[in-house]
This record gives structure tokens, C-alpha cells and sequence, in this order.
């Protein structure tokens, strides 16, 4: 009995296979309902709780990733959904996290050569925004040199020096790219550090066969160092004048003067291991390098790397000073006498606080107004005279002109009179009506006119016409304005062309042969 409860246990609980295989397909799903719901399960229940994912299945996981993010459409949902990705980093266990790491860096590889052109740009922002994560991991870490000599590992097998066949040569160049613009945040640091961190350029630049990622290493790595390099060179011997401690010139520069990477680049030039088609690109960095540094040997300028502690900024508070009746700041008058207390303080600061803001939103409503009246008081200004003698006269026609007062329909039956009278208050206001027209004048006549837009207007259409051969002739006949521009009155009739009939000639009856005998 024991042993068919616990199979049927086995049997009703899913195995962590199974629930792994329905979140890969909910991942993927076409629905963002459903793609959120999974991931948020995946990310804060299932994955936590795993001690370890054996890496068939990470990797069946991370290919679900890739379509979630595939799916993903508009621009700030595709934000969101990467820092949730990379914040996975910080969550995890540290084993658990680097393996996560590692996957994620094999997904992309393999991937790489079925993103399109109009998904490119999320996925180079995945990529940086992992680099970002893992440089923060490090971090938060303080920079424990096992630790990142294991993590920055990582980081180059999966990436510069990875052994698969993938066509995935966009992850290294995005990488070479943006590092420096990643790692410069948590700058500057130790100088064991900095070699565990900045070192393995060098090796990567000797080993590797790719030009492309070559080129990519020296002119966004190398090419900077040395160009911050010289311009603190110049910065120390003018007198440091204009240029802060965490200045790019100063944190790169230093880096790059005081890590001997003449020395370095000549050793990987000299060794067997490097490639002979990088020879040439290392042997003019170790030339430019070993310059710098005797540069600043001759010129006697010390440059050291100290770690800077990066602290948050503290906003200062500024004293609020308000002054009362007597005309004496209220601060003042309390340190004078030494009796008030705080409760009465901080009383009379709310009150004035809450009356000056009150005037302030008074004076800023005044001040709207008056610029917006203005503004529009320059408009019709400036429209006024561009109308230029139209103007007098709309307006004489605007003075002249009064509202005629219309007779209100009565539901009503109207009663009639023996006489044909109409009913009194009909009378009156036709009367009132025809009293209120201005007559004609001996000195000027003043025609009343009612003027509405949508009879002086010319209809533009929207779209463009359709070919001749399509066009419909109009059926009412044209108003207004467009009798103005040659167009006759009338409809617009074409007539229909017409059709001469073939004449069929009958058909002559053949006689019959008559074979004579």
C-alpha cells in the first residue's frame, strides 16, 4: 500500500523537467500575457530555488529566453524586460548566477546569425546591460581579486576565446566596443585590479585570427588609453588647471601611464603563441606605448593610481531665513535671545513656507495670463496687417451689422382668425426684424453679410488622384469659389463615344456543285 501512494505522489507531481519544458514554451509564446506571467515565475520562484540546472536544460531555457526577448516590441517594454533579465545576476546564488552568465553568452553565439537587422538594437542593449550586471557583481563583490580573475575568465571564454564553430562574431565586436564605456562607471580602482581587468586585451590581441575584432580592441581600448595618456601628460605639465580628480583624463590616463603596457605588448609580440599577422598591430602599440612612458620620465611628472571612493552625493541643506514684523530675521532673533523653543519654530516655517508658496502660484497664474494675451494680441496684430484695407472695412461691416432676433417655432397650433390674422407674438417679431435691417444710406450703403467658412472654402483632397482612365465625372454642379477658376457651370458630362457597328454581311448561300454526268 506504502509503495502504490508513493507512486501515484510520483505521478500527480510534475517533474522539474516537465515544469522546465512549460515555461520554455510559455517563454516563447506569441502572447505577452503569457510571456510575462512565466517569466516572472521563472525568475523569482523557479530559478531561486534551484541549487543547480544541469546545463542541457540552462541551455533549453535560455533559447526560451531568447524568443521572449525576440517577441518583445516598443522600445520601453524591451527595457524593462532586459534589466529584469540582468538583474537575475544579482538574485541568484554565485554559482548558480555565473552559470546563467555562461549560458547566456552560448545562446548569443549561436543565435547571432538569425537576428535581423530591426531586432539588432535590442539585443546589442541585452548584451551591454549583461556586461553592465556583471561588472556590478563584481563590484559588489569590492573587487575581490579571485573572484573577478574568475568572473573577467568567464567573460573572455565565452566571448573573445570560445572554441565553437558559431557565426556569432558581432557578441566580441559588441563587446570590444562598449567595455570601456561599461567599466569606466565603477572607476578608477586598485592597480591589481586593473592589471586582472585590462591584462587580458593584451593576450586577446596576440592570439586571436579575426582582423576585424583586432581593430575593434585597439582603436576602442588601446587608442583611447594612450589618448588620455598624452593629454595628462599635457594637463600635469601646464599646472593641473580645469581638470578634476574623476575626470576621464585623469582616470583613463593614469591607467594607461602607469600599467607598462610598452612592456607588455613587446613580451606577447616576441612570444610564439601570438599570431604573425598581429605582429605588426602590436609591435606599433608597444612603439607608441614606450613612448608615452619616456615622455613622462623627461619630463619628471609622477602619476599614480589611487582608488577613489565613490560615495553618494549629499545634497546641502541651505537655512531658510524668514523675517517677521520688527523686520529681523526670524533665525537671528532666536540665537539673540536663546528662549524660543522648536515647536513654534517649525510652526511660523510651515505657515510662511505654505503663504509664500501660495503668492508664488499666484504670481506665476498672473504671469501666464498676461504672456498669453500678449502672445495672442501680437498675432492678430500681425494678421490685421498682412489683410491691410480689408480690415477697415470688416470692421464697419462688423459696427453697422446687429443680431436679428428670430422668431422661436411654437409647437403650438397657430390660431387663425376670421381675418387671416397671425397669432400677436409673430407679428412682433417679424416686425422687430424688419425694423432692425439697416436701411440704405444717401452717404454709404452697408450690405449685411453672413459669412460662414464652409462656403468660401476650396475642398483640397487628401490623397492623390486616381489615374485618368478611373476618374468619375462630379454629378452636382461646382460652387463658389471654383466658378472662379474657369471651371464652367453645370455638371461635368462627358459623351460617351460612340460605337460604330461592323456591318455583317450575310452570308452568301453556296449553291451545291452539280457534278454533270
Amino acid at each position: 500500500m506504502v509503495k502504490r501512494k508513493q507512486l501515484s505522489e510520483a505521478q500527480q507531481s510534475p517533474s522539474v523537467e516537465e515544469n522546465c519544458k512549460s515555461l520554455i514554451k510559455k517563454l516563447a509564446s506569441c502572447k505577452q500575457t503569457i510571456r510575462d506571467r512565466s517569466l516572472r515565475t521563472l525568475l523569482l520562484t523557479w530559478l531561486p530555488e534551484q541549487a543547480s540546472i544541469p546545463d542541457e536544460d540552462m541551455k533549453k531555457l535560455w533559447q526560451g529566453i531568447f524568443y521572449c526577448m525576440w517577441h518583445a516590441d516598443k522600445s520601453l517594454y524591451q527595457s524593462e524586460l532586459i534589466d529584469r533579465l540582468a538583474a537575475a545576476l544579482h538574485s541568484l546564488p554565485l554559482p548558480l548566477s555565473v552559470h546563467y552568465f555562461t549560458v547566456f553568452l552560448f545562446t548569443m553565439r549561436r543565435e547571432w546569425s538569425r537576428i535581423d537587422r530591426l531586432r539588432l538594437d535590442k539585443f546589442y542593449l541585452l548584451i551591454r546591460r549583461f556586461l553592465h550586471a556583471l561588472l556590478a557583481l563584481m563590484d559588489g563583490s569590492a573587487w575581490d581579486l579571485e573572484l573577478t580573475r574568475r568572473l573577467m575568465g568567464v567573460l573572455f571564454d565565452g566571448t573573445f576565446l570560445a572554441g565553437d564553430k558559431f557565426q556569432g562574431n558581432g557578441v566580441n565586436y559588441h563587446v570590444a566596443s562598449v567595455f570601456v564605456e561599461e567599466v569606466r562607471e565603477f572607476l578608477p580602482l586598485r592597480k591589481e585590479v586593473l592589471e586582472v581587468v585590462f591584462g587580458p586585451f593584451v593576450m586577446v590581441l596576440g592570439v586571436v585570427s579575426d582582423k576585424v575584432l583586432v581593430g575593434k580592441i585597439k582603436s576602442n581600448l588601446f587608442d583611447e588609453l594612450l589618448k588620455m595618456g598624452r593629454r595628462l601628460l599635457d594637463v600635469k605639465k601646464g599646472g593641473d588647471e580645469g581638470v578634476g580628480e574623476d575626470d576621464d583624463v585623469v582616470v583613463l590616463g593614469s591607467i594607461g601611464l602607469s600599467l607598462e603596457f610598452g612592456k607588455r605588448f613587446y613580451e606577447m609580440g616576441s612570444s610564439p603563441d601570438c599570431c604573425q599577422g598581429n605582429r605588426k598591430v602590436i609591435f606599433a602599440l608597444h612603439k607608441e606605448f614606450l613612448q608615452l612612458e619616456k615622455d613622462m620620465l623627461s619630463s619628471g611628472v609622477e602619476v599614480s593610481i589611487t582608488e577613489a571612493t565613490r560615495e553618494e552625493e549629499v545634497p546641502e541643506l541651505v537655512p531658510i531665513t524668514v523675517e517677521t514684523e520688527a523686520g529681523v530675521p526670524e533665525t537671528n532673533k532666536n540665537v539673540a535671545n536663546g528662549s524660543s523653543s522648536k515647536k513654534k519654530k517649525k510652526s511660523s516655517l510651515k505657515k510662511c513656507s505654505k503663504s509664500k508658496k501660495d503668492s508664488d502660484k499666484k504670481d506665476e497664474d498672473e504671469s501666464v495670463d498676461e504672456t498669453m494675451i500678449s502672445d495672442l494680441r501680437e498675432e492678430f496684430e500681425k494678421i490685421a496687417s498682412e489683410m491691410g484695407p480689408v480690415r477697415d472695412e470688416v470692421a464697419s461691416v462688423c459696427e453697422e451689422a446687429e443680431p436679428v432676433p428670430v422668431a422661436k417655432k411654437n409647437k403650438k397650433r397657430k390660431r387663425e382668425n376670421k381675418g387671416g390674422v397671425v397669432e400677436q407674438g409673430a407679428t412682433v417679431n417679424r416686425d422687430a426684424a424688419e425694423t432692425s435691417l439697416p436701411g440704405p444710406s444717401s452717404e454709404k450703403s452697408s450690405k449685411r453679410v453672413r459669412f460662414a467658412m464652409k462656403n468660401n472654402l476650396v475642398w483640397k483632397p487628401h490623397c492623390p488622384l486616381p489615374p485618368q482612365d478611373l476618374r468619375l465625372p462630379p454629378s452636382a454642379t461646382p460652387r463658389g469659389s471654383a466658378l472662379k477658376k474657369g471651371i464652367p457651370a453645370g455638371p461635368v458630362r462627358e459623351s460617351p463615344s460612340r460605337k460604330t457597328k461592323k456591318k455583317v454581311k450575310p452570308n452568301k448561300r453556296k449553291g451545291v456543285k452539280t457534278i454533270k454526268k
